[in-house]
């Protein structure tokens, strides 16, 4: 069994499925393993992270397409990240954020599907899920490896919001295969864990799998 952190590509056969797959990952956090591994395997793999200071857009040696753009649920060309970690390297950076319907556009993927999306996206993955939604785009994921965040800070409203964003992604097919909690603290109301979906209604009919 072959397995590549950090998700096991096993549960696909590579000498098949993975041939010619389509994958978009955000963020990376100069951390290209999983990216890499994919591209070793034939996939077509788009990475994506504003957050990488000065790294500008190329082109791997082994042919992952690095974009410094971020995923997000609207056009925002001076989007001011919250302060973590992430972005403490260079606080007063601005990103360029697109939603995935813009992206893959401008890639001219307008037809095609995605084996796997892959998001790490620091609590934005709820704008983008949501943008994902109201742009028709669920039956062309296969896949979807998320992690999900709620902060110290984050309003209960919002959270009631957020989960009618996961109620109605659930209903759109995606059902959960994996998961691992990351952080959890109730008295700090804060969450982030991995978690893995297969889609339940990809449109076979519309995307033939090579």
């Amino acid at each position: 069994m072959k397995r590549v952190s950090p998700v096991n590509i096993s549960k696909l056969d590579p000498s098949n499925d993975w041939k010619m797959a389509l994958m978009e990952i955000a963020t990376i956090n100069y951390n290209f393993l999983f990216d890499d591994a994919m591209a070793e395997l034939g996939c077509e793999v788009h990475s994506f992270d504003p957050s990488m200071g000065n790294t500008m857009e190329h082109v791997r040696p082994n042919g992952v397409h690095f974009h410094p753009i971020g995923i997000g649920g609207s056009t925002n060309d001076l989007f001011s990240p919250r302060n973590d970690r992430y972005t403490k390297k260079n606080p007063k950076q601005v990103w360029k954020v697109r939603t995935l319907r813009q992206i893959m556009e401008s890639l001219g993927h307008q037809d095609k599907y995605f084996d796997i999306l892959k998001m790490d996206i620091e609590y934005y993955e709820w704008e983008a899920l949501e943008s994902i939604l109201k742009d028709n785009l669920t039956a062309r994921i296969r896949q979807l490896d998320i992690e999900f965040h709620i902060f110290p800070d984050t309003s209960n409203t919002k959270i009631a919001n957020f989960l009618k964003i996961y109620q109605t992604f659930k209903e759109a097919g995606f059902r959960r295969y994996a998961s691992k909690m990351n952080y959890y603290k109730t008295n700090e109301k804060r969450i982030q864990t991995d978690c893995e979906y297969v889609n339940l209604k990809f449109d076979f009919n519309k995307y033939q799998v090579l």
